[in-house]
Formats: structure tokens, C-alpha cells, sequence
């Protein structure tokens, strides 16, 4: 046990004081007791009253002091968690039927799916605090744009100046996502909670499935949750094909056989990578989305030991020696 104010110890030299005071205050009653009334009185209430006032100044003298006692505290570390974003930048995610917040508006002045993506990414960084980031762009295949890092104003720059109008390529391949979302997880070394957020429409070029399920269990038994973000609003639409500064709509994407092509945002592809890994999928419908996000990603890292740590603290005994003195001094004067 420590103490704060040490210098209010001298305090304690009340107690003898008290007990010399409280021996003369005894005989001067018991003397006048016995003079007028023939009787002694009872020393032993006297005594046990004494101690306990004796007590009760031991206890207000040391919680002045504010004393204090070192434990062991099993803190949250937020900065065990390591989160790598892939973002979808097939032709599909230039499809323009998402709604963006009045600050998104401002940031992109096309409101495609790819930028509404990008702003997700961006405002889900002013939710970190000290969490280790990632990022990477997939279509057909994956490419780390952001290696891993804490200086989240380098990867606000990065995802605000991607050029969407170069990056875009036909079809996605959303196990080439997930796989380069495993590389980056297993190069940094870390033992911490190990995330992939997915944000896509969900549409992938592969007739079977089952690869791209074969991913997400990969990334199960690596103990790497998914969480997958839906973009879109669900039904098809036609993809624009703008000019090259983007301010004008000249056509729309055509597939082989000259028709236009149509998106839809694939739900159960996303829900079934995120079931697989006992991750989550959101829908990026709401403003609050990074919020959810971020809480459902914190309450399953709690659960992993490689996320807690343990440093000593100190715990405030002021308290606990001030209810003592008043319960010693309520005794006291019971006992009178």
C-alpha cells in the first residue's frame, strides 16, 4: 500500500492523545459516580468504546492520506486488431443507384457504388482507435493498395484519390478478395483478431461456388472473421459509361452480344462468406453502418486472449477507510 498525502500521517499521533485524554475523562467520572451515587462505573463499554473511536480517527487519518493499493487489470487492446478492406472495383460497382450522406457529396461528385464504397472506407477510419489497416482493391484479382499501418490520414488520402475511372475492370472474383485478404493478415505477424471486410455488390464470375466457399472456410480455420458489406439496392441496373472527366453519361456498358448489361446487388453470396467465418454482413443502406460495423467487429475480439493485456493500476482505498471510520464511530457511540 501506497499513499498520496503521506504528510497527514502525523494525524495518528491523535490516538494517544485520545487514550491518555480518555483514561483521565474515566476516573474524573467514575470518582464523581462513586461520590454521589456509591457505584463504579462499567470499564469495559468505556474501553471497547474507546477503541473503537481510537479506530475511527485510524481510518479518517489514513483515508486523508489517500491511501492506495497496486492490482493487476486486464485491459481491451484495441491495437491487437488488425482489419484489411477489400473494395470491389469491378465494372459493376460503377453503377449509380446507392444514395450518399450530404458529406459524401461533397467528396465525390460522381455517386457510384465505387465511391460510395470509398466513403464508407474512409468514414469507418474516424471509428479506429489504434487498430492496425489494410486495403486492397480486387476484380479478377486482388492488389494491396495500403499495406498495414496506423496513419489513418495516409489512408484517407490513398482511398479519397483512387481513380476509379482506371481501376475498373470487368467481373469480380470475390475468392481472389478473400485470398488477398489472408495473404496481407498472414504476412504481418500478428497474433491478434485478424478481420476481412468485404465491401461489393456481391456478383462474382464463378459459375461454382464452391472456390469461393473454399476460401471463407480457409480463412475459418485461420480464425479470420469476414465481414461483408452489401452495395446496391437489389435490383438490376444499367451500368453508366461516362466521359472522361466524368461530368457526362455518354452511353451504357453493352456485353457481348451488344446488350446492355445489368447489375444486382447479390445478397446471399455475402451473407454465406460472412456465416462462414462467423462474421457478419451489413447492408450499406444507413448512415450508422461503420458504427454497427465497428461494434460487432469489438464484441468478438473481446473474446480473444490475444487482445487483452494486463498492466497494474492503482485502486483508490480513500473510500473504503472513510465508510470505516463511520461505521466504528456509529459503534462508539452505541456503546455510550
Amino acid at each position: 500500500m501506497a499513499f498520496d498525502s503521506i504528510c497527514f500521517l502525523w494525524l495518528l499521533l491523535l490516538i494517544p492523545l485520545f487514550i491518555i485524554f480518555s483514561i483521565q475523562a474515566y476516573r474524573k467520572s467514575n470518582r464523581w459516580l462513586n461520590t454521589f451515587a456509591r457505584k463504579n462505573k462499567s470499564v469495559i463499554p468505556y474501553l471497547v468504546s474507546t477503541l473503537f473511536l481510537c479506530f475511527t480517527i485510524l481510518s479518517v487519518t489514513l483515508s486523508i492520506a489517500q491511501p492506495k493499493a497496486q492490482y493487476k487489470k486486464t485491459y481491451f487492446n484495441r491495437a491487437g486488431i488488425e482489419l484489411a478492406i477489400g473494395i470491389d472495383v469491378s465494372k459493376s460497382m460503377l453503377a449509380e443507384d446507392v444514395s450518399f450522406p450530404p458529406e459524401g457529396m461533397e467528396l465525390f461528385t460522381i455517386f457510384n457504388r465505387l465511391n460510395r464504397a470509398r466513403y464508407f472506407a474512409i468514414n469507418l477510419l474516424s471509428k479506429l482507435h489504434g487498430e492496425r489497416i489494410g486495403a486492397c482493391i480486387f476484380a479478377d484479382k486482388g492488389i494491396e493498395i495500403i499495406p498495414f499501418t496506423r496513419d489513418y490520414g495516409f489512408c484517407r488520402y490513398i482511398l479519397k484519390h483512387l481513380n476509379d475511372t482506371e481501376i475498373t475492370t470487368p467481373g469480380s472474383d470475390l475468392g481472389e478478395a478473400i485470398g488477398s485478404g489472408i495473404t496481407m493478415l498472414e504476412s504481418s505477424r500478428s497474433q491478434g483478431a485478424k478481420i476481412i471486410i468485404l465491401i461489393s455488390d456481391g456478383e462474382d464470375i464463378s459459375l461454382d461456388k464452391s472456390s469461393l466457399y473454399e476460401f471463407a472456410q480457409l480463412a475459418a480455420d485461420k480464425r479470420i472473421k469476414i465481414y461483408t458489406i452489401g452495395i446496391g439496392n437489389g435490383k438490376g441496373v444499367l451500368i453508366p459509361l461516362r466521359s472522361e472527366d466524368g461530368t457526362a453519361i455518354l452511353n451504357y456498358y453493352v456485353d457481348e452480344d451488344g446488350e446492355y448489361l445489368k447489375t444486382n446487388l447479390v445478397q446471399d453470396t455475402l451473407k454465406n462468406i460472412a456465416d462462414i467465418t462467423d462474421g457478419e454482413y451489413f447492408r450499406l443502406t444507413e448512415e450508422d453502418t461503420p458504427e454497427k460495423l465497428i461494434e460487432a467487429i469489438l464484441q468478438k475480439a473481446k473474446t480473444i486472449e490475444e487482445t487483452k493485456s494486463i498492466e497494474l493500476a492503482w485502486l483508490n482505498l480513500s473510500p473504503f477507510f472513510l465508510l470505516g471510520g463511520l461505521a466504528f464511530f456509529v459503534a462508539a457511540m452505541t456503546l455510550n
